[in-house]
């Protein structure tokens, strides 16, 4: 690596090279000579590269390291074409206060080294004086004609994607036209995972009331945004189009389209079906509305099927909900920027526990997956929440930033939330079952969306008090109270079954509903949750609470 001696922009001096004075050889050196470590850039703070010595500088005293391209060489005023009206000071001890502190070319912080004029206010980075974008550019793809950049730090609004810009548009004189430097490159035809069909680019989406279908603002129909040409009231704003949770990044003009077929079943005849996930039975549907007692689980979702419309197999008792047999075999959601598809399950072949990734419940049901994506069935086919018993607007997918869930008031990144207010909603509790058995209670639990109680509640199954502000389950005809976990279980978006069996060995999930609680082979105490983990061999047999405790005593299990 260079070694700088002396130097107009920086205080420390070194009288001899640091690789010749052992005893001087800074803390970066000896990283990167041990472990190949490479440093971030002081002034841009971009990474520098190990062994782009060519590229980079560093000071033996103070240990701080930049690239040639961000350091200034002479000390002189310059003139810039982009600044063509006065000549450009350079400033080392940051901006000005009366400076928006931002590059009119990349519109990135300014932070110790960029030219200026105090006239203009016009600052840019040394590395932007000396790596330009195009004064001129043909961009076919955004505008027939050729678009000049107008170095300038008026305000104004781009064509392609209707926001605000601040700096340096690209302009079309004759068309009287105004572009971001990024939006001269937007992509014309993209698939997102907001919608099943390909959507294009336009700059006019045509007078009307359009709103965006990812941010669920109002988009101003005369400058630019995406539209499907199969859904006439489907559009998007530019922006959100394109932002990296939504957009796979590949641009799919003069790409064919390909059918999928996403069918999950052949119907038979009228009322049967053949289902892909048990495709050597036949299932017939039952219509008819009997309260049952919840003995019987949908193999999707897993939750108990009471009076609802089911699939029934005609040789056995394998059953889906209606619904869930008519879940599409690939679909696309907005926790993934690819499609999902539908992963089977098989008795003797596909069991097993996953976690989801949006509710963070544990499972065995179906699930929709892609690369390390994984979503149980229920948040798969949730990207919006209407409950007016609950909230009186409806809720939509975010994952921009975190937000605290108005249900149990903990935090979450992915969540549903309402852009006419503050309220938000996380994926565990918009997919609460909203009535509920439970051995405490004879009749079913209803869920309560939180009360501003002055006296304290207690929780029938724990005996603890429970905050009446966050959600609770609650019987209407005996008053019992319950936390929403006592009631549930760890396991409660699980099914009984069997998870393996080997080696004489067996590990299911187990209904819990013997006259006795169990113990707990963990941690001693009787057993509450409605399902919970059974271990038996040929000597002994132990059942545990939740998972916490089932890998607690996994070693001695195993042994």
């Amino acid at each position: 690596m260079g070694r700088i001696y002396k130097h107009f922009w920086h205080p420390h001096e070194s009288d001899e090279p640091t690789s010749s004075n052992k005893g001087k050889i800074s803390w970066k050196a000896r990283m990167k000579e041990k472990y190949g470590l490479g440093f971030d850039c002081d002034e841009c703070k971009e990474p520098i590269p190990v062994g782009s010595s060519s590229h980079a500088l560093e000071c033996d005293l103070c240990d701080k390291e930049w690239h040639l391209d961000c350091i200034p060489t002479s000390p002189d005023d310059i003139n810039h074409p982009f600044h063509p009206y006065h000549p450009l000071k350079l400033l080392i001890d940051g901006p000005p206060d009366y400076s928006n502190g931002k590059c009119v070319t990349c519109e990135q912080e300014l932070r110790s080294f960029f030219h200026h004029c105090s006239v203009c206010d016009f600052s840019m980075h040394v590395r932007c004086s000396k790596n330009p974008p195009p004064l001129i550019v043909d961009a076919p793809r955004c505008h027939k004609h050729t678009l000049t950049l107008m170095a300038r730090n008026d305000t104004f609004t781009c064509n392609a994607c209707g926001t605000h810009g601040e700096q340096c548009p690209y302009v079309c004189a004759p068309c009287a036209l105004m572009f971001h430097r990024e939006c001269i490159t937007l992509p014309h035809v993209i698939n997102i995972n907001r919608h099943d069909h390909r959507i294009s680019h336009t700059y006019s989406l045509g007078f009307g009331l359009w709103k965006c279908s990812i941010c669920h603002h109002k988009i101003d129909w005369r400058y630019g945004a995406y539209s499907c040409s199969k859904c006439p009231s489907f559009a998007v704003h530019s922006k959100c189009a394109t932002r990296n949770d939504v957009w796979d990044g590949v641009e799919l003009e003069g790409v064919p389209e390909e059918f999928v077929d996403v069918s999950p079943f052949k119907v038979i005849e009228d009322g049967v079906i053949n289902h892909f996930s048990h495709d050597e039975h036949n299932l017939r549907l039952i219509e008819d509305a009997i309260e049952r007692d919840g003995s019987i689980r949908c193999e999707a979702c897993t939750s108990c099927i009471f009076s609802e419309k089911h699939y029934s197999c005609m040789e056995c008792d394998f059953c889906l909900h209606e619904t869930c047999a008519n879940l599409p075999l690939q679909k696309r959601h907005g926790l993934c920027t690819k499609p999902l598809t539908l992963v089977r399950i098989k008795k003797g072949i596909d069991h097993g526990l996953f976690k989801c990734i949006a509710c963070t419940t544990i499972s065995n049901g179906f699930r929709y997956e892609y690369g390390d994506v994984t979503l149980d069935v229920r948040c798969a086919s949730m990207s919006w929440y209407c409950d007016y018993e609950c909230h009186p607007h409806t809720l939509f997918l975010t994952t921009l930033d975190r937000d605290t869930c108005g249900a149990c008031l903990e935090s979450y990144k992915q969540v549903l939330h309402c852009v006419e207010c503050e309220f938000t909603l996380d994926f565990k509790c918009a997919t609460l079952p909203k009535k509920i058995k439970h051995r405490c209670d004879d009749h079913f639990m209803s869920l309560c969306f939180g009360e501003k109680a002055s006296g304290k509640y207690w929780c029938e199954v724990c005996e603890t008090v429970l905050d009446p502000q966050k959600w609770f389950y609650t019987c209407g005809d005996c008053g019992v109270v319950c936390h929403i976990q006592c009631v549930l279980g760890e396991l409660w978006n699980a099914k009984p079954e069997v998870l393996s069996t080997e080696e004489g060995k067996k590990l299911e999930v187990v209904p819990n509903d013997t006259m006795s609680r169990p113990k707990c082979g963990s941690c001693g105490s009787r057993c509450q949750q409605p399902l919970l983990f059974k271990f038996s061999n040929s000597y002994m047999e132990e059942c545990f609470c939740d998972t916490q405790c089932l890998v607690k005593s996994s070693d001695s299990l195993h042994s």
